[in-house]
């Protein structure tokens, strides 16, 4: 499954996003990803369809992924995401190149932005006080998208990031650092 022939290497065959995306879409943990994705030697261009980068600069993590005490509600609860400490405003960037699917208010997640990627994988951005795309746009890997806030349910200003694949919350923190650990792989 991993071997393609020659015909099918970077820049050969005008179905090798489909043949890609077919590989990808029963993947979920970011080792298989790499392992694939080395394989296939894909280009930066083809890692930049997949949510591989950090959603804001100097990124500081302030809450991660996993089980946690809830700060509001004193409980401990999965943490479906990570967090990033962050001034009301800050921007926000597309993780990778896709289209939005979902924009809106929920009163936990507060504004809200969802972007499908390839292989079936979505970025979703939370607590947003300020949102630059619709449901429809097509996006760039690190287009400014929306900009930090506190809407929901926060005790202060910050973005929350997930990875979802089907109805799997995945850990964010592996895939925002895929394309700089993949580029050191070639280098």
């Amino acid at each position: 499954m991993l071997h393609i022939p020659v015909s099918g290497q970077p820049g050969n065959s005008p179905n090798r996003k489909s043949e890609t995306e077919t590989l990808t879409e029963k993947i979920y943990s970011i080792k298989e990803f790499r392992r694939i994705a080395g394989s296939l030697q894909m280009s930066v261009s083809e890692l930049s369809d997949y949510p591989v980068v950090f959603p804001v600069k100097k990124p500081i993590i302030s809450s991660g992924y996993g089980m946690r005490r809830h700060p509001i509600y004193k409980v401990k609860r999965f943490h479906k995401g990570i967090d990033f400490a962050a001034a009301r405003g800050t921007p926000v960037y597309t993780t990778g190149n896709g289209i939005v699917i979902r924009k809106g208010y929920n009163s936990g997640y507060g504004n809200f932005i969802e972007i499908e990627h390839a292989g079936g994988f979505h970025s979703f951005y939370a607590h947003l006080s300020k949102m630059l795309v619709n449901k429809g746009d097509s996006v760039n890997i690190t287009q400014q998208i929306a900009c930090v806030g506190n809407t929901g349910v926060t005790t202060g200003s910050h973005l929350h990031y997930e990875i979802r694949k089907g109805k799997r919350f995945l850990n964010p923190t592996e895939w925002c650092y895929c394309l700089i650990e993949m580029l050191k792989d070639k280098f």
